[in-house]
């Protein structure tokens, strides 16, 4: 049975939740652009998002780990429709004040995706965040109601809106939830993707529509991931198939990546060395030492533990117990040759 998370287009990649603890720089930066967004849209300020998104658009920035920071903006405004939220009154005012951005800014791709995001997260608040035959039938209706709302503003607006990556991103969303065929869907990433092909989360969102619980499969992952690699090797060596299998891990498999995924683990650990090149982030390096122990490669799970910047964040280990039995693997741990990555491709540039 499918459990269904809220809100359906907030960020998850690459850990958005926040620490109860000291922040590091990336988590902070990540934070205050989002929570800059929710208080922008608050207050209606139309032309100050406006400037930020074109600025995070046209950048093409990135956080200190390598996240784009216009994915952060489209969380805050996925924030400011706050899914959880059941009250008549919050979704009349949410929905005026989208319209409002969209009317003072019509030629604008932020306003128009904005709309369909809150026509979206409208429709979660309805349906509700459990699994399916938790949802009450009259539900359903307003629910799908909601998606279909937004696939039809998104296809009107298409050519304004999808010189923003994230239209690509949401209709992704709309896809899984309408269930389209794969043929379809992946039609839509080709184009996405030609577009802009180092926009980490139209990646993701196919990971999402591929993972067993929408009823894809680890051979759909693997095959998604290889077609990643082949199309951002020349700028990211092996980064994007990390990345990936990092989401991936996430959304379907946790800590049973290496016991349930496809993942080809000399490859990932290529890719983890690519990222780190550019991403030399704390975070970063967490998240792959974790990943290096789940593989059991002592002489990696060493290496990056030694690089790990004061202690250890725990939304990374999630307890002390578990970085322990990692630190105690790196201690057994012996220099070890890489194995190349051959079944996935050649180095070559």
């Amino acid at each position: 049975m499918r459990k269904f998370t809220l809100p359906l287009v907030a960020v998850v990649a690459f850990g958005l939740l926040l620490s109860d603890n000291a922040f590091s720089d990336e988590l902070s930066e990540r934070a205050a652009i989002a929570d800059e967004v929710v208080t922008l849209f608050g207050g209606e300020q139309f032309s100050r998002l406006e400037a930020l998104g074109a600025e995070y658009r046209t950048s093409k920035s990135r956080t200190s780990s390598g996240l784009w920071q216009l994915t952060l903006f489209y969380s805050g405004v996925s924030a400011a429709f706050d899914a959880k939220r059941k009250e008549r009154e919050f979704w009349r005012k949410a929905e005026r004040s989208a319209k409002k951005w969209v009317a003072d800014f019509p030629n604008s791709a932020a306003a128009h995706l904005a709309y369909a995001t809150m026509l979206i997260n409208h429709g979660w608040s309805i349906r509700g965040s459990g699994y399916a035959n938790t949802v009450e039938p009259l539900n359903w209706k307003p629910f799908h109601d909601y998606v279909e709302q937004a696939r039809v503003h998104l296809e009107k607006y298409k050519n304004v809106a999808s010189s923003d990556p994230y239209w690509y991103e949401l209709v992704a969303v709309i896809a899984r939830v309408q269930n389209w065929p794969e043929a379809e869907f992946s039609k839509l990433m080709s184009e996405g993707l030609q577009r802009e092909p180092l926009f980490y989360q139209t990646y993701f969102a196919a990971i999402d529509y591929y993972t067993p619980k929408w009823g894809g499969s680890a051979v759909a992952i693997e095959k998604f991931a290889r077609d990643a690699l082949r199309r951002t090797e020349s700028t990211e060596g092996f980064g994007m198939y990390a990345r990936v299998y990092w989401y991936a891990s996430q959304v379907q498999f946790g800590e049973r990546l290496f016991s349930e995924s496809l993942v080809n683990w000399p490859a990932m650990k290529i890719g983890i060395d690519d990222v780190l090149k550019k991403y030399p982030d704390n975070w970063n390096i967490n998240n792959f030492a974790k990943f290096a122990c789940l593989s059991r490669d002592k002489a990696k799970t060493a290496e990056l533990i030694a690089r790990m910047e004061g202690a250890p964040i725990m939304e990374v280990w999630r307890t002390p117990s578990i970085f322990k039995r990692c630190k105690a693997l790196a201690a057994n741990s012996k220099p070890a040759p890489n194995v190349a990555a051959q079944p996935i491709a050649h180095r070559g540039g």
